[in-house]
Parts: C-alpha cells; sequence; structure tokens
C-alpha cells in the first residue's frame, strides 16, 4: 500500500509542476484534461481446478490529467464489470507520447503503471481479495471533435506482476483492453 500511494504522490507532483510550469515568465502551454472511457477486455483465469476461462469484462473509467504539446499524463480509474467476480478494479498512472501528424487527429504510444484488485468467490463460497501491481502499454488514435473536445479510440496491454493467488490458487492473465474515451480539454488559469 505504501508503495502505490509514493507512486500516486509521485504522479501528483508531476502534474502540479506541469501546472506550475504553466504559470511561469516562458511559454510553456499545457491543458488540463478530463476523460470519461468505456473498453472491452479479455482476460484468462485459471480456476483452482485447472479450469481456465476467457472472461470478457466491460470497464467505465474516469481519468484527469495534464498535456503539453507531444506528452499527456494521466490519473486513472476503472471498474471492470465480470461477471465471475464480485468487484475488479484498476487505478494507476498513464504516460503517453503525442505524434502530432494533422490539426484533425494525432496518434500516441504510451507506457502505463498501477493496482489491481480483485474480489472474487471460489466454487465453494469462500470469498478472496487479490491486490497486485501491473505495467503495460498503450497505442491509439485521438480525433479532434473540436479545439476542447476530443474522442480517443485505443488498445492497453496490461501485465499483472503476481498473477496468481495463492490464497486460492487462481491464476490471472493479462488483460487486453480497446476503448474509447471522451477527453475534455482546458486551461487552468
Amino acid at each position: 500500500m505504501t508503495n502505490s500511494l509514493k507512486k500516486l504522490l509521485l504522479a501528483g507532483v508531476l502534474v502540479a509542476s506541469v501546472s506550475y510550469a504553466d504559470s511561469n515568465n516562458y511559454t510553456f502551454e499545457s491543458k488540463s484534461l478530463i476523460g470519461i472511457e468505456g473498453g472491452y477486455s479479455s482476460m484468462d483465469v485459471e480456476d483452482a481446478g485447472a479450469v481456465t476461462t476467457k472472461e470478457k469484462p466491460v470497464s467505465a473509467g474516469l481519468k484527469i490529467g495534464a498535456q503539453t504539446h507531444n506528452v499527456r499524463l494521466f490519473l486513472s480509474f476503472r471498474n471492470m464489470n465480470v461477471d465471475s467476480f464480485d468487484s475488479a478494479y484498476l487505478y494507476g498512472v498513464e504516460l503517453q507520447y503525442l505524434f502530432n501528424f494533422s490539426k484533425h487527429a494525432n496518434l500516441f504510444i504510451g507506457a502505463n503503471a498501477g493496482r489491481m484488485n480483485i474480489s472474487y468467490e471460489d466454487a465453494l463460497s469462500n470469498a478472496y481479495d487479490f491486490t497486485t501491481q501491473y505495467i503495460g502499454g498503450d497505442l491509439g488514435f485521438n480525433l479532434h471533435l473540436s479545439e476542447n473536445l476530443d474522442l480517443e479510440l485505443g488498445t492497453r496491454l496490461i501485465t499483472l506482476s503476481e498473477s496468481e493467488d495463492t490464497a486460492s490458487s487462481y491464476k490471472f492473465g493479462d488483460i487486453t483492453t480497446s476503448y474509447m474515451s471522451l477527453i475534455i480539454r482546458y486551461e487552468m488559469d
């Protein structure tokens, strides 16, 4: 828990430094961001009896951040709706580099890291709570719908640092997500 708090604090300092840099005398254009995201994922889950099922959760999320001309940083939270879990959510940080090839659109490539928590019951109704760290990457495309609104289409791959819950012998595979976000860009004064 302490490591995740340190990571979130570091991300907050980075976002605050971008905001502070915007208030200095030199020119450094940045925008604040709020995004609402929906996605569809795929994840293999192996139970204690070595039976593997492919879970296909849908997710909804919120991300806040800041953007310069070529870089953006998000703090994110996603809730995944998985039939066989009581709850599953991810929270973390995303750093992306933007390739601005047009005034109407851009491409991005990025890295993400954070924590995932899954609560579930096994076949005998024993309750478990599994928490692990994750790292991953993302790739996508932004369409600039207006000066302050983007439609983002992307794919995210997440690898869990610990894939097995030793308390229940369940194993969780990598998560691949296709998603769409509406991102509002605005200037904070």
